[in-house]
């Protein structure tokens, strides 16, 4: 008898297992919806087990088209909601691994990405920045709260990068930034070629989001140079050394 309601009991689980799963997401997508705080699907179809949308938008950020696949057993063994994706849209394409905890953090696995670098204008308003972003994120970890700083490794390339602020006006150019983490917060290796800054050192961002430039910055033009010497200690070879601290916070509106 004992074995028959245990029969019973994971037969039961197991349908309603099953049902959710293959809920269809019209079904879903309005309970998704008011769980997710500023969270939009248009033109779903599928299941949760297998779907997608036509159009995603997260926090008034038109993302484009998405598309998923959940791994159940690597879901199983992560403890964690896992799943293969792939966004396509206007201004950003990306694919590969995303995984969301109990804890709601959100993870990233063996990511490729294509932005617009102007998507960052709507987190920021120091200066317009335009360019392709092009990376590879072999993992991050993302919680729910914005204030807790990202736990990021991976590589980034900002090709033909521009930045338009009220003080300094950086003509385009390719930069490539190496971002790995460590035990206070994230580290950041830039390098330049056929760019109007030449960049060495590093950069480290604390858990408590304060920028801690180590750098050497050089430029060729007279009008950049003469701007660079207002940031730093001018060196013998014409470069200057930044190392001075930042808290980040106010600029991303974070509390």
């Amino acid at each position: 008898m004992v074995n028959m309601k245990k029969i019973i009991f994971l037969g039961l689980l197991s349908f309603l297992i099953a049902a959710i799963w293959l809920l269809p997401l019209t079904f879903i997508k309005p309970y998704a919806e008011k769980t997710i705080k500023g969270l939009k699907l248009e033109g779903v179809s599928g299941t949760l087990w297998n779907g997608s949308a036509q159009r995603l938008v997260n926090n008034n950020l038109d993302l484009g088209s998405v598309s998923w696949s959940i791994k159940p057993l690597q879901s199983l063994i992560s403890l964690s909601l896992k799943s293969d994706f792939s966004i396509n849209g206007k201004q950003l394409t990306a694919n590969g691994s995303a995984a969301l905890k109990p804890s709601k953090t959100f993870i990233l696995d063996q990511t490729t990405f294509d932005m617009d670098a102007s998507l960052l204008n709507r987190l920021q308003k120091q200066a317009r920045l335009s360019g392709e972003l092009k990376g590879k994120i072999k993992h991050a970890e993302f919680a729910k709260s914005r204030a807790v700083l990202p736990l990021i490794d991976g590589v980034l390339d900002w090709k033909q990068a521009i930045v338009d602020a009220m003080l300094l006006k950086l003509p385009a150019g390719d930069y490539h930034f190496v971002i790995t983490p460590d035990d206070n917060g994230l580290l950041i290796k830039p390098s330049a070629s056929e760019a109007p800054l030449q960049l060495s050192g590093a950069i480290h961002i604390s858990k408590d989001w304060i920028y801690q430039p180590d750098l050497k910055v050089k430029s060729n033009d007279n009008n950049i140079s003469g701007l660079l010497k207002l940031t730093g200690k001018p060196q013998a070879d014409g470069s200057v050394s930044i190392n001075k601290s930042l808290d980040l916070k106010p600029f991303l509106n974070l509390k």
